[in-house]
């Protein structure tokens, strides 16, 4: 056991340093405060014997864990026992002592310690099963907002699949029916990850809801306005988050898609007669700014066409080569025609792996006939 015993030079500490090293404990004497602090700082022992209330008093402040004991040159009187407890010293010795009574005492001063840090894990194992207990049941939640997968609407088969970093997810899809001849789709991505960007997408859900409700026929051919519109409601919530998304609105009869971007990357990917390319857009994340504007592209899906949406997660995890390098990665799976866990295949993704550095997403829109 390891001791750091301060004034040592003088008594009552310097008979306690021979009682001390005779009872065969490792004693490290300091001759001043600042040497204290060192010893403290540097070796870490498993405790502190200290001649006066002001060296309690600034060891506690810069090292609570260290247990502290006081010397008293006689029976200590109520107000020095109050002040000491009030620091948290684990004892106070009246000087001189009996070496067996200091061995006991010092014996208690090391058991109360583990019997604390013992208690202090078990309640933080305790709070960490329970915080693990309400994320998983976040997880159930969100994970049952999501729309059914997959999913046909008309001629348009729908997919997607979500691998959260952690429990909750920071990414979210959905895709519905508007009325009759519509429907809308988009692919969000919530700035940050966990449960406080899992808690955007509860409200990303609502708006969905929403549209369906009280969509204006000018959405339905420029869906910039829906963006618009959650960019606004966003703002008003004052959460201090944004929310990059691809939002689109497709036309039932005329098999035409406008699409619109909100700040997010990598863009959208068209498969076209077997041929991939990304569909550049400009717009600003919605959440973020005041004045925004998006310009919808319109496109227009023959049969076996698609278009696939990834998460900036995706690019995260790809390892080694350059930015140009995963883009292209991203189109030859998009190129291949597969499903999103084909896709997924293709990038070298391992669906079960954990500690992923951020929420990783795909949102397959494919037309069929």
């Amino acid at each position: 056991m390891s001791l750091v015993l301060a004034g040592a030079e003088q008594d009552p500490a310097a008979r306690l340093l021979s009682q001390l090293e005779q009872l065969g404990f490792s004693v490290l004497p300091a001759s001043d405060d600042k040497v204290v602090m060192e010893l403290c700082e540097h070796t870490v022992p498993e405790a502190v014997i200290v001649g006066s209330l002001d060296q309690a008093r600034t060891l506690a402040a810069e090292h609570p864990r260290i247990p502290l004991v006081l010397l008293s040159p006689s029976a200590p009187d109520a107000d020095t026992m109050l002040e000491a407890l009030r620091l948290g010293v684990s004892d106070v010795w009246p000087m001189p002592m009996p070496s067996e009574d200091i061995a006991d005492r010092l014996a208690a001063v090391w058991f109360r310690k583990t019997a604390v840090a013992s208690d202090a894990e078990r309640q933080l194992s305790t709070l960490v099963a329970e915080l693990e207990l309400d994320q998983r049941a976040g997880r159930y939640i969100q994970f049952g907002m999501l729309p059914p997968n997959p999913m046909a609407i008309d001629g348009f088969r729908l997919q997607h699949h979500i691998l959260p970093s952690l429990i909750l997810s920071g990414d979210f899809v959905d895709y519905f029916r508007i009325a009759d001849r519509h429907f809308a789709f988009y692919v969000a991505d919530v700035s940050g990850h966990g449960a406080s960007s899992a808690f955007v997408t509860v409200l990303l859900k609502n708006f969905s809801r929403r549209l369906r409700r009280e969509f204006r026929p000018s959405m339905l051919t420029s869906p910039g306005e829906i963006l618009a519109w959650i960019n606004r409601e966003l703002l008003e919530q004052k959460i201090d988050k944004h929310v990059a998304m691809i939002l689109g609105v497709g036309n039932l009869e005329t098999e035409e898609i406008q699409l619109v971007n909100g700040g997010h990357y990598p863009p959208a990917i068209l498969t076209q007669s077997g041929r991939s390319g990304f569909v550049e857009q400009k717009g600003k994340p919605v959440g973020l700014f005041e004045e925004v504007s998006y310009d919808a592209r319109a496109l227009r899906l023959e049969a076996g066409d698609r278009l696939v949406m990834f998460s900036d997660g995706v690019i995260d995890v790809m390892g080694t080569g350059d930015l140009t390098a995963k883009e292209q990665r991203l189109l030859n799976a998009a190129d291949s025609g597969g499903t999103v866990e084909e896709m997924w295949s293709l990038l070298g993704m391992d669906l079960n792996a954990g500690n992923r550095p951020d929420d990783m997403t795909c949102l397959l829109v494919q037309k069929e006939s």
